[in-house]
């Protein structure tokens, strides 16, 4: 099992308010040669429920084991390095870096783990050749069409190899076209044997892409659908 959720809640406080329960006792297994979708309408849980996995955050209890790894019991620099060596987040909003330019972006996560210059912008190029981005690398994100700006996202979110990817709502922005093609480089991604963890709001898009559809409201698990991973060669 590469991902065990147990019985993980996590709450806010916000001022003297009530404490609000993003997530409500939620216990999930995800192997390695899956493509999970979770899905659910928005406050349903499901980008919580991501950024757990990704150690952006920490539950308030239960625990989350990835790997054999305890996330909440990582000090903060052991979670920056799962980040950094384990996952790829791909975010609905890019997150580039407006000053750099493509190619750069893409070096951004092999520069924080220590490849030379020269080797992080040979591989970023190779990157973004294979996104049908090789033109476009010394162009800013200013430059790029959101479809475009994706893209670098991706290749960014490959650049040191995961074998998590992370995917929030990662074509809300973009055209059903481009959509498609965003969606074929993470399917891609997984027939090589890299598990997807996919946060949607989109049925159609969780059922053609996915192994495994996971339906979360309130805060809750509400419908684990069951599948049968692929098979890898």
């Amino acid at each position: 099992m590469l991902i065990e959720i147990n019985d993980v809640w996590r709450e806010y406080k916000v001022g003297r308010a009530a404490p609000v329960q993003a997530l409500r006792g939620v216990t999930l297994g995800i192997e390695q040669a899956e493509f999970v979708a979770l899905l659910g309408r928005s406050g349903s849980g499901k980008s919580t429920l991501m950024n757990l996995i990704g150690g952006l955050d920490r539950p308030t209890s239960g625990s989350i084991i990835v790997a054999g790894e305890k996330l909440g019991e990582m000090s903060s620099r052991k979670l920056s390095l799962y980040r950094r060596k384990r996952v790829g987040f791909v975010f609905q909003s890019f997150n580039l870096l407006p000053a750099f330019p493509a190619w750069e972006n893409v070096a951004v996560p092999m520069a924080f783990a220590g490849v030379p210059r020269a080797e992080r912008k040979r591989r970023a190029l190779d990157l973004l050749g294979r996104v049908g981005l090789g033109e476009r690398a010394g162009h800013k994100p200013g430059e790029l069409s959101g479809g475009e700006q994706q893209r670098v996202a991706v290749a960014r979110a490959l650049s040191l190899e995961p074998a998590l990817i992370l995917a929030d709502e990662p074509t809300g922005n973009l055209d059903s076209a481009t959509s498609a093609q965003i969606m074929a480089l993470i399917k891609d991604q997984h027939a090589h044997g890299v598990a997807v963890v996919m946060v949607t709001h989109d049925p159609d898009l969780a059922t053609q892409y996915a192994t495994r559809t996971v339906r979360m409201a309130d805060g809750r698990v509400v419908e684990p659908v069951v599948a049968v991973p692929e098979a890898h060669p």
